[in-house]
């Protein structure tokens, strides 16, 4: 059975079951359903030919019932963000060249729809109209012009990735990999419970999430914009065992003085997707007396994305040892940290460039089926990884390695730092110097001179930065990482 066939099934067998939970709305299997089939109705009557579908997934229960249409229909689900500027996302369409495009109504705007008319493709807009899921051919983009070829024959869904430092790449996962997820059995549809997504559905975690749900099958709890407070109520309500959230997040939750009664039936908190210090595992588990358990992954990866991680039990015998460790591999999955210059394997418990080996990954190393990340990371004698940073997130000033991750920490110790970020600055003499933008905590102050002198104090010379911009917040990604090309045009168009 693939994954079609089991969508169908589920909302023919269990159609009174709770699909999809959003803004305090329940949406059952039999909406889903009949989206399903009118989705591939209008697509088969849109499209001329093609199989290659581009999605605009927006967190709401219409965008996560469209994607499972999709699938569905057994068309390859190429998956583009919401969360950025109007341009990105036209220029993003346009790089696809797919023969259907399918978005939220209110994404068809008219830059949208020139994006669309340049690829020939036919469009779909779906809607929400008080908790009932509809859809239409847009005006005007009825159907496809003739020979769109598919660019991911073979691939069930397209997933980008977060985009960090620099352009988001887009990873294949074939049809075998989506299909994985499918229970391979003949037992009676029933209700499992809900699981509440807080990452976009358009990042490897989303996917993972929304691919559990749509067969198992689990209610999809939905949020659109991460809010703690809201969070830690959907928890309170739907009392799942685990829950989590991004670094930062975990990082609001703990400023926002969340009441620890909300997560009285929670066994512990998971996260990752970024860093996180022992200082932050320490607030979390101090604040709400669980443990929060610390993985690591990526969109490269495949499955969930996640390559590392911690066992309950494991976290309770070693956790307070290990404290910021990412845990040890998962099965199937093998690490090591290499010397960035020879590309030799370190000694466990030195620093050096972090490598994976996943034979299952869609995307694939070297000839010996390594891939290499640009984290950098520790491997203890135990096996417990420690990730320190990006390697691309040190730079050089004139021979001097300044690493980024570093000037952000010394200067979140000065009391009026609220967030910081740093970032190489291009320079004639030295080749890069360091930059920061930093906010200040409400009702304090401080002066660039300040800061400088604060860093000066702690660091090296050769570390402190040449220019500090203040703003009112941190340009970020959809997983709440600091996004490095929009710090850098801050820093542009400040010069």
């Amino acid at each position: 059975m693939n994954i079609g066939e089991r969508i169908h099934r589920i909302a023919a067998e269990g159609p009174e079951i709770t699909a999809i939970s959003f803004n305090d709305r329940e949406y059952s299997w039999d909406q889903v359903g009949r989206l399903a089939t009118a989705l591939a109705d209008a697509m088969q009557r849109a499209d001329a030919g093609g199989t290659a579908v581009a999605i605009v997934l927006r967190n709401r229960a219409v965008g996560a019932a469209a994607m499972m249409g999709v699938l569905a229909a057994r068309r390859t689900a190429i998956m583009v963000t919401p969360i950025q500027p109007s341009l990105t996302l036209c220029a993003d369409i346009r790089s696809l060249s797919p023969s259907l495009v399918i978005a939220d109504r209110q994404d068809w705007n008219p830059a949208f729809e020139e994006a669309v008319r340049s690829q020939g493709a036919a469009g779909i807009e779906i809607f929400d109209e008080d908790g009932q899921f509809g859809l239409a051919l847009r005006p005007g983009f009825e159907t496809a012009t003739p020979g769109h070829v598919n660019p991911f024959e073979g691939a069930g869904i397209i997933v980008p990735t977060s985009g960090t430092t620099g352009p988001p790449k887009r990873i294949p996962l074939t049809w075998a990999l989506v299909d994985a997820n499918v229970p391979q059995d003949d037992r009676p549809i029933t209700a499992h419970r809900g699981v509440i997504q807080t990452n976009p559905l358009v990042t490897i975690g989303g996917v993972q999430m929304l691919l559990i749900c749509a067969t198992r099958p689990m209610t999809l709890i939905l949020m659109e914009r991460l809010d703690v407070a809201k969070w830690a109520d959907l928890v309170e309500q739907h009392r799942p065992r685990r829950a989590g959230l991004p670094p930062a997040g975990m990082r609001m939750l703990v400023e926002a003085k969340v009441p620890k009664e909300k997560f009285r039936h929670l066994e512990c908190f998971v996260t990752g997707s970024a860093p996180l210090t022992a200082a932050d595992i320490i607030a979390v588990e101090e604040a709400y007396g669980k443990p929060l358990l610390y993985s690591y992954g990526a969109t490269e990866f495949g499955g969930s994305g996640g390559i590392t991680g911690w066992s309950l039990e494991d976290y309770h015998r070693l956790g307070a040892e290990k404290r910021g460790s990412a845990g040890k591999p998962i099965d199937g999955v093998k690490l090591r940290v290499i010397d960035a210059a020879t590309g030799r394997e370190v000694p466990a418990g030195e620093e050096g460039i972090l490598e994976v080996h996943r034979p299952t990954a869609p995307v694939k190393g070297g000839p010996d089926g390594w891939i290499r990340t640009n984290d950098l990371a520790i491997i203890d004698a135990d096996g417990y990884l420690f990730i320190k940073g990006r390697a691309d997130d040190t730079i050089i000033r004139g021979g001097f390695k300044v690493p980024l991750a570093e000037l952000e920490q010394t200067l979140l110790q000065h009391p009026a730092v609220y967030r910081a970020a740093a970032i190489g600055l291009p320079d004639e003499r030295l080749g890069q110097t360091p930059g920061a933008a930093v906010v200040l905590n409400p009702g304090q102050s401080a002066t660039e001179e300040e800061l400088k002198a604060w860093v000066h104090e702690r660091l090296a010379p050769y570390k402190v930065p040449t220019r500090i911009r203040f703003v009112s917040e941190i340009p970020q990604t959809q997983l709440l990482k600091v996004s490095r090309p929009a710090l850098r045009l801050l820093f542009d168009q400040s010069a």
